[in-house]
C-alpha cells in the first residue's frame, strides 16, 4: 500500500521538538514524498578538527519514526546511529544523549568510526558497522542482526596504495578469524560473534579495535617484523587450516595401524586411536570459514623492505595484492 507524501500540518508537527532544540530543517535536502525530513549539519569543533551532525526523521505514515544521526569526520568518515520509536521528541533525546565521541576511536596511525542502532535506553546500543582509516587500507566490517551469523570484513586500498599482503594477516589474531579472500572489491575475511546482541556487541568493538592497532602497525613495520612477531600464531593459522586434511590422514593412520598391530577393541590404544579423528571433526566445527582439504603454505619471513607489491613480488609465499579501489 503506498504511503501518502507529508502534508504541511504532519511536518509542522514532526520538527517542533528539533525546532525547539535550535534546529532547522533543510527543506532542499528533505524528500517530502519519501515522508524524509533532513536537518541542517551541525558543527562540533575537535581537536583535530571539525566534526558535522546532520539528522534524518523518516516518518512511515504508521505512527513510527527513524531517527539517523550521521556524523562525518575529515575525509569522509562516517558513524551513524539509528533508533526508531512513535515520538520524534524521545527519539531526538535518546540520540543525544550518546555522544558522538563515543562513536570514535584514535590510536596511532588509525581512526576507527562505529555505527549503531540503539534499542530501549541509551546502553542499548548495538553495533551495525564499523570502519578502520589506516594510512593505505580502509578496512569494513558488517555486524549482521542475526545471531550466530559471522561478521563481514571488507579491506581495500586506498590512495595510490598497491600493496602484497599475506592471507593470514588478520587470522593470526586468533580462531575467531579467518584468512583473506580476494576479490574485485578488496579482500574478505569473516569474525565470528557469539551470544547475545550487547554480547556480539562487545566482542565486535573489541575486535575491530584490536584489528586497527594490529593493521596500523604491521604496515608501519617491515614484512619481516610481522613473522618475527607473530610466528607461533602464523603457525598456528596452518594447523586451522590443515584440520580438515589432519583428519582424512589420522582416519587413514588409525585403521592401518589397528589393522597392522591388531590391536583388540577392549585395548587403551584402540579406544585412542578411535577419537583422534573425532577430535580433529569437533575441531574443525570451531573453524570459522568452510574446511577445505589442502595443504596450507607455510609462512616464511620477508626480507623485503616495505609491503609494496613491487618489493615482494619475487617472494615463493602467496602474497594477495591488494590494489587501490
Amino acid at each position: 500500500m503506498a504511503v501518502s507524501p507529508l502534508t504541511h500540518h504532519e511536518i509542522l508537527e514532526l520538527v517542533a521538538p528539533f525546532t525547539r532544540g535550535g534546529r532547522r530543517v533543510d527543506l532542499a535536502a528533505s524528500k517530502r514524498s519519501e515522508r524524509l525530513l533532513v536537518f541542517q549539519p551541525l558543527e562540533h569543533p575537535e581537536a583535530d578538527g571539525t566534526l558535522r551532525e546532520t539528522l534524518q526523521l523518516h516518518s512511515f505514515g504508521t505512527g513510527t519514526c527513524q531517527l539517523t544521526r550521521v556524523l562525518t569526520r575529515a575525509a569522509g568518515l562516517q558513524a551513524k546511529l539509528q533508533v526508531m520509536g512513535p515520538d520524534p521528541a524521545r527519539l531526538l533525546a535518546d540520540v543525544e544523549a550518546i555522544l558522538p565521541a563515543r562513536q570514535f576511536q584514535e590510536g596511532p596511525g588509525f581512526i576507527v568510526a562505529r555505527s549503531y542502532s540503539l534499542e530501549g535506553t541509551p546502553a542499548g546500543l548495538i553495533l551495525t558497522s564499523g570502519e578502520v582509516r589506516l594510512s593505505d587500507l580502509t578496512l569494513a566490517m558488517t555486524v549482521s542482526p542475526v545471531r550466530r551469523v559471522a561478521a563481514e570484513l571488507t579491506l581495500t586500498a586506498t590512495g595510490a596504495a598497491n600493496l602484497a599482503l599475506p592471507e593470514d594477516l588478520l587470522a593470526v589474531l586468533g580462531w575467531d578469524w579467518a584468512r583473506l579472500i580476494g576479490g574485485k572489491e578488496g579482500w574478505k575475511t569473516k569474525l565470528r560473534l557469539r551470544g547475545t546482541a550487547p554480547a556480539r556487541t562487545r566482542k565486535a568493538e573489541i575486535a575491530l579495535d584490536r584489528a586497527a592497532a594490529h593493521l596500523a602497525q604491521t604496515l608501519r613495520e617491515a614484512p619481516h617484523c610481522f613473522h618475527d612477531r607473530l610466528r607461533a600464531a602464523r603457525w598456528g593459522v596452518v594447523f586451522r587450516r590443515a584440520i580438515p586434511s589432519l583428519t582424512f590422514l589420522c582416519l587413514l593412520v588409525a585403521v592401518a595401524s589397528l589393522a597392522h598391530r591388531g590391536i583388540g577393541r577392549g585395548s587403551e590404544l584402540w579406544v585412542l586411536f578411535f577419537h583422534v579423528p573425532t577430535a580433529l571433526i569437533a575441531l574443525s566445527f570451531c573453524l570459522q570459514e568452510l574446511p577445505q582439504y589442502e595443504i596450507p603454505p607455510l609462512p616464511r619471513r620477508r626480507t623485503a623492505p616495505s609491503w609494496r607489491a613491487d618489493s615482494i613480488a619475487h617472494l615463493s609465499e602467496p602474497a594477495y595484492r591488494i590494489t587501490p579501489s
